[in-house]
């Protein structure tokens, strides 16, 4: 029999001064755009668009709408949907490095991100991005082993797999939503007057009817590729050390972010129209590069990002959102429950009835009062509370106990 002080030892959470700042520093980043983007949804103005209403957009309510939806709308969850990758992939070495077996921890893990991902959805907001991570991540695992020069292929290989698993629900997504109009004013009953048992009995519908579609039929497409590239990133070592990859950063941030912004900023009506006169596989391949192009604005970000934090000023100062990386599950699912009690009928009661540009200055302030609650809450306790509840059922062990054995640690970011 093995002596028990031959076993491998166990998988840990990284120690607070082993984590990677960049990593902490995007996540945070990436958490301001996912709440912005949200509160368009939040507070029904996204519906009431749809529906061609009338919206008050209030002062700079129109420049900062159109900001959100060209610079931050898809590319936040992307980003967070790259880190996410790139953490399995560090997960991975680390239980290479302690010899233990990496899927049982890697299913524990992502079971109980489902679990969140579901709690959150039912009681709080049904616009969840956990469960789509968690089922994601399911089929990312097979593939973190290819080497880096290999990895890319299995983007087309996990877009062919969502496909197949999106085509049965394609007929039941069309016969089940509903216009934008009966969306906004079924959101005015039950989220902006409705009682939490309303709101609950409504999100459930909404869970099963319509946004379980939606998930395998466009998010699930949509996030895919960017674990894949996060995995990518981490292995050629962009991420764990950006500094040898300065030249390649910065072709791809300047490249990403011209060829991305010049995408999202034309309509699709204009480039349709400014190449109809070209011969087809002139036509076709403009379409195409321009498609791919909408979401390339994400790996700009992340390369500009990596860049700035090479700075020794600017590493400081970008440092302050690190805290908030940290904490980001139990930031995100605050951002619910504060979103929640501001717009729905239960709290403030606000939905349909804030500017736009109200609403964005109210996120912006939210956030600000993350980053500092993040610093605050951490100079007393080694991580979040969703955190401690993630890894305690990840892990099987109290993650404190774990904080103290940094030499065991698997560089585990989130």
């Amino acid at each position: 029999m093995t002596p028990a002080s031959d076993a491998p030892p166990p998988l840990a959470p990284v120690a607070p001064r082993d984590r990677l700042l960049q990593l902490d520093v995007l996540r945070g980043l990436a958490l301001l755009g996912v709440l912005l983007v949200n509160l368009d949804v939040f507070s029904g103005a996204m519906w009431a668009r749809d529906a061609h209403l009338p919206i008050t957009l209030g002062w700079g309510g129109g420049v900062g709408e159109a900001l959100v939806r060209v610079l931050l709308e898809g590319k936040a969850a992307a980003l967070l949907a790259m880190l996410f990758g790139a953490g399995l992939a560090i997960q991975l070495e680390g239980a290479g490095r302690t010899g233990r077996a990496y899927l049982p921890f890697a299913l524990r893990r992502v079971g109980a991100l489902a679990l969140f991902g579901l709690a959150h959805s039912l009681l709080l907001w049904n616009v969840d991005i956990l469960l789509d991570y968690a089922l994601i991540s399911l089929l990312v695992l097979p593939f973190l082993r290819w080497r880096p020069s290999r990895i890319l292929w299995s983007i087309p290989i996990l877009l062919a797999v969502s496909l197949a698993i999106a085509l049965p629900f394609l007929p039941l997504l069309k016969r089940l939503e509903q216009g934008p109009l009966d969306f906004y004013r079924q959101g005015l009953q039950h989220y902006g007057a409705g009682t939490w048992l309303e709101a609950l009995n409504y999100r459930t519908w909404e869970f099963v009817h319509v946004l379980g579609p939606q998930r395998l039929t466009s998010r699930m497409p949509a996030l895919l590729p960017f674990f894949i590239l996060g995995v990518y990133f981490w292995k050629k070592g962009f991420l764990s050390h950006p500094e040898a990859h300065r030249r390649t950063l910065r072709v791809l941030f300047v490249t990403c972010i011209f060829l991305g912004l010049l995408a999202n900023l034309l309509p699709q009506a204009a480039l349709h129209t400014a190449v109809a006169g070209l011969p087809q596989p002139f036509r076709a391949l403009i379409k195409l590069t321009a498609f791919f192009a909408r979401p390339a604005l994400t790996v700009g970000y992340l390369a500009g990002i990596l860049l700035l934090l090479q700075g020794g000023a600017r590493r400081r100062t970008f440092s302050i959102f690190a805290p908030l990386g940290r904490m980001a599950l139990t930031q995100y699912l605050l951002q619910s429950l504060v979103c929640t009690l501001v717009f729905n009928g239960y709290g403030l009661g606000l939905y349909g009835k804030t500017t736009v540009g109200a609403g964005l200055l109210g996120g912006l302030a939210f956030f600000a009062l993350q980053v500092w609650s993040s610093r605050l809450w951490l100079a007393r306790f080694p991580m979040g509370p969703a955190e401690w509840a993630w890894r305690r059922l990840s892990y099987g062990a109290r993650p404190a106990a774990a904080l103290a054995h940094p030499n065991l640690s698997t560089r585990e970011p989130a």
